[in-house]
């Protein structure tokens, strides 16, 4: 007897798991849509402000990596790993590293960006850092200011990096930072955007530099002022990034600053001034330093999830793992929407059991309930679903870190859909059904009643990321959720979630 397809064995294994909590996981060949810097083990290394750079069918995702030197002050080499499909990764390994010298301007490295030069090498304009340029008896009085603008070149495909070490480029403040370099065609030029602020009001802006190559020296980088000011805050604008896309010019930034957000703004022609949508932000708290970048035809923006400061009951901390959001954009307005990105979905479409039923959830809003269903997998899960709302009031969703198939019991952490608040919001210190401590991170929405809303939802290990009726996004990360038991549940809100299905 021939041995049956892959297929039918599948199909066997799920008919066959009917009632069971536990999902049936399948093989996802190394799958990982939330990757760390690198990891041996169960040991991960995290990853700060991403550089995400995309050359022939393959996405390069540069960042900080999270580790230090044998001296506080040296910290962040610039690694790399790289996917096809923003699915799987493989570890590129350490790109650019910090100096372990106390007079180096490269003692620590920031953000900085990559381009292909028209030869066919690779540039990387970054940051270099060292918090003791100060100090009296630091030895190079060369070096005027903590941060300057540094070089790299690669000849060999982005396998080695030489530094450019003459190249030196400081901005007249100590903050000046998270280079990004882009050919502007109609200039003919190369052109760097700066964070940094103004010299003389100490506003924060995104400075321009422009040369004619990318092999120019620092003083032929052009200083052509204000490229952006801060219209909103005295906060720093941290890594921005620009692109072109469809007919409008977008520029997106981080907010170092109270809401802890990644903004964009948009304009059509260089001759207008730039503008905001009223909901302005990619994602959340949990979405930081994101930066845009196109997959040919397709655009997206790339972040990290910090991880928290206090085990699950913590704020955001630095560093933690990659986020990737696709962005659906409006061709009459230019307003972007983070939505799934379509490989997830592509990909991730095999069902599977977390003991949904018939993947309907009804609730009356009279009292606090939830049906508990499976355990989180260890294998990356994509739920979707609809979700209706009756009554303009409580607040309903999914309630993750259930010690067991436990009925009407709040988790350790939450994915709430708040009505009377409007807005989507996670919290990771729920004490009872009553108090879920304050928000982890939120997202406005405003809930209309009697509308079918679509929700895609993918977790994998301590995070997940929600998406809304292809309009916003949020993510968040709870440490409890892994392993553990999901509920759904409502707490005073007159609400439905049907057509619950789940995938790996």
């Amino acid at each position: 007897m021939k041995n049956p397809k892959p297929l039918t064995l599948f199909a066997i294994a799920i008919l066959t798991s009917c009632g069971v909590n536990k999902p049936i996981s399948i093989d996802q060949k190394g799958a990982d849509v939330f990757p760390c810097s690198e990891k041996e083990g169960s040991a991960e290394t995290t990853m700060g402000d991403v550089m995400p750079f995309y050359d022939d069918g393959v996405m390069n995702i540069y960042h900080l990596r999270n580790v230090s030197g044998t001296n506080s002050l040296f910290y962040h080499p610039i690694a790399r790993i790289s996917s096809p499909d923003l699915i799987h990764y493989q570890n590129d390994g350490v790109a650019l590293n910090y100096e372990e010298s106390f007079t180096s301007i490269d003692a620590a490295l920031g953000t900085g960006s990559f381009i292909k030069g028209k030869e066919g090498e690779y540039h990387c304009f970054y940051t270099g850092h060292n918090g003791k340029v100060h100090d009296a008896d630091f030895g190079d009085k060369s070096l005027t200011h903590m941060e300057a603008i540094r070089h790299a070149v690669s000849h060999d495909g982005q396998k080695t990096w030489e530094k450019d070490e003459d190249f030196l480029i400081f901005g007249g403040k100590d903050d000046f930072r998270d280079p990004y370099v882009y050919w502007d065609a109609a200039a003919e030029k190369y052109q760097m955007l700066v964070t940094t602020r103004d010299v003389d009001t100490d506003e924060p802006v995104i400075r321009r530099y422009e040369a004619p190559s990318l092999s120019a020296r620092p003083g032929e980088w052009v200083n052509r002022g204000n490229f952006f000011v801060n219209d909103e805050g005295a906060y720093n604008m941290e890594c921005p990034s620009y692109l072109e896309y469809n007919g409008f010019q977008y520029l997106a930034y981080s907010e170092q600053g109270a809401n802890r957000v990644t903004h964009y703004r948009y304009r059509r022609s260089s001759s207008e001034p730039w503008q905001r949508f009223g909901r302005d932000a990619i994602d959340s708290a949990g979405f930081y330093a994101g930066r845009l970048e196109k997959m040919e035809d397709r655009l997206y923006a790339f972040a990290w999830c910090a991880r928290l400061t206090g085990g699950n009951t913590g704020d955001f901390d630095w560093g933690g793992n990659l986020v990737s959001h696709e962005l659906s954009q409006n061709l009459e307005t230019g307003e972007l929407s983070p939505v799934m990105p379509h490989t997830y979905k592509d990909y991730f479409s095999h069902p599977v059991d977390y003991a949904l039923g018939d993947g309907k959830f009804e609730f009356s809003g009279e009292k606090f309930e939830a049906k508990a269903i499976g355990k989180t997998s260890d294998n990356a899960t994509r739920f979707s679903m609809k979700i209706k709302i009756a009554e303009d009031k409580g607040d309903f969703g999914l309630t993750f870190g259930i010690a067991g198939q436990l009925h009407n019991r709040m988790g350790d952490g939450t994915l709430t859909f708040n009505v009377a608040k409007k807005k989507i919001s996670c919290h990771n210190n729920v004490s009872n059904v009553l108090r879920f401590g304050p928000e982890l991170t939120s997202v406005a929405y405003p809930f209309e009643l009697d509308k079918d809303y679509d929700v895609d939802l993918i977790v994998n290990g301590e995070l997940y990321s929600v998406y809304l009726n292809g309009e916003v996004a949020m993510t968040a990360r709870l440490t409890n959720m892994p392993g553990k038991n999901i509920a759904f549940y409502s707490n005073g809100a007159k609400a439905s979630i049907t057509e619950v299905k789940a995938y790996e």
